[in-house]
This record gives C-alpha cells, sequence and structure tokens, in this order.
C-alpha cells in the first residue's frame, strides 16, 4: 500500500502545470541533494585549482634621486690695461707747392653810356651790348582804390531793417553792427565785410544773412561794383 498522497507508479508524469503545483510531491526529484554536493565539490576544486597558481607580485625598486650640486665656475681674473705709448709724430715733408698765377676774370659791362658807376675789377673789361641787359621786372599793378559810401536811405532799392533774434533777446543781447556791402551791377549783393562787430555773434549773424538774403540796390549800366557801409542798431526798449 502506498501511502496516501504519494503515486504508486513512478513512471507517470504529471503534464498539467496546475496539478504540478497542487502536488509538490509529484515534482520531488530524488537526486536534487546529489546535484547540490556536486556543485559544492566543483566549487572547491576550482578554488584549488586556483590557489596553485597564484599571481606574481613584482617589486620594482624606485631609482635613486639625484642630487644636483651648483658648480661655480671661476672666471679667470682681467689682464691689467696697457695704456698705449704716444710716440711723437714725425713731421712729414711737404713737397713743393707750385706758385699758381692768378688768374683774371673778364668782367662783362653793358653799354658804357648806361653804366652810371663804377666798377672796381681787375683784368680787361669788355662791354656787352645794350641788347643783352636785362630790364628790371615791372611793378606789380596797385589795388584799385574803392569807394565806400554810407548808406543813407536815398540809393534806391530794397532795404528792410532786420528784426531782433529771439535768441539775443531773451538773452538780453544788445550792440551795434557795421559791415560794408559789395554790390554787383545788377544790383545783388556779392559780399558782406563786418567792419564793426557788436561783441555776440548771434547779432552779427543775423545782420550777415539778413543783407545778403534782403537787400536789394538799383541795378547800374557802367558795369562797375559799388560798395556801400550801413549801421545796424539793436537796443531793447
Amino acid at each position: 500500500m502506498a501511502s496516501p498522497g504519494s503515486l504508486a507508479d513512478r513512471s507517470y508524469a504529471l503534464h498539467s502545470d496546475i496539478a504540478q503545483f497542487c502536488l509538490p510531491a509529484a515534482n520531488r526529484d530524488e537526486n536534487r541533494k546529489l546535484a547540490y554536493v556536486n556543485s559544492i565539490c566543483l566549487l572547491f576544486l576550482a578554488i584549488g585549482a586556483a590557489g596553485l597558481n597564484p599571481s606574481k607580485l613584482e617589486q620594482k625598486v624606485p631609482e635613486p634621486v639625484q642630487e644636483f650640486v651648483p658648480v661655480e665656475i671661476a672666471q679667470p681674473p682681467e689682464p691689467p690695461k696697457v695704456e698705449p705709448q704716444l710716440q711723437p709724430e714725425e713731421p712729414q715733408p711737404q713737397p713743393d707747392t707750385p706758385v699758381e698765377t692768378p688768374q683774371i676774370a673778364t668782367v662783362v659791362a653793358a653799354d658804357p653810356t648806361q653804366v652810371k658807376f663804377a666798377v672796381p675789377v681787375e683784368g680787361p673789361v669788355v662791354f656787352a651790348p645794350a641788347k643783352f641787359a636785362q630790364a628790371p621786372p615791372p611793378a606789380p599793378p596797385k589795388p584799385a582804390a574803392r569807394t565806400v559810401v554810407r548808406m543813407t536811405g536815398a540809393e534806391g532799392g530794397t532795404h528792410p531793417e532786420p528784426r531782433y533774434p529771439p535768441a539775443a533777446l531773451e538773452q538780453r543781447q544788445e550792440g551795434t553792427v557795421t559791415v560794408i556791402m559789395t554790390v554787383n551791377p545788377d544790383g545783388s549783393v556779392e559780399s558782406i565785410e563786418l567792419k564793426k562787430s557788436s561783441g555776440h555773434g548771434i547779432l552779427d549773424r543775423h545782420v550777415t544773412q539778413w543783407v545778403k538774403t534782403r537787400f536789394r540796390f538799383l541795378p547800374i549800366d557802367t558795369g562797375e561794383k559799388r560798395y556801400f557801409e550801413k549801421d545796424f542798431v539793436f537796443q531793447i526798449k
């Protein structure tokens, strides 16, 4: 009689996973203990084999440290300086210098009738024709004197008085500007010369620009330029 829970026929094997889980006695392996023993024996054999051939330890001997010893190089003493002895200079023989005959230069002068003063010269004097004498350079022409007319208001044309510059008015700047105007024959103002400044750049520039763009004179037929002088007074009332 078999014990309860054991299988009578050992050749019978369970193929169902559920049956193997429910009947653990059916999956019991009789050689399981032998497998454990064999594994332990193989482990000891491996440890013994590894212990027979231990790894060799190489010992390296450190190289001795080289000590550097400072070496002093002794310089040889400098030889004493020998001052050169001055030898007396021997007088060099001077060669006989030939006496040179003085050369007398020939002086070329203009026509004696054109010479107004005497020239002390040595040697012969040769008079050159008057046509070779150079005439003095002509004197530069003198600039034509200009006639500046002071404006009175009867010259004719358009001459509006300049307005007071706002910037100068805010800064309380006052003064008198005197200019000289160069007028072309057609009546336009060519240039303006500042004869007297007011002491303020704002007033001077304002008068120059105003006259250049606003003043107009009567044209003339002679083709000459005219010059007019005028004062511009700026005073805060």
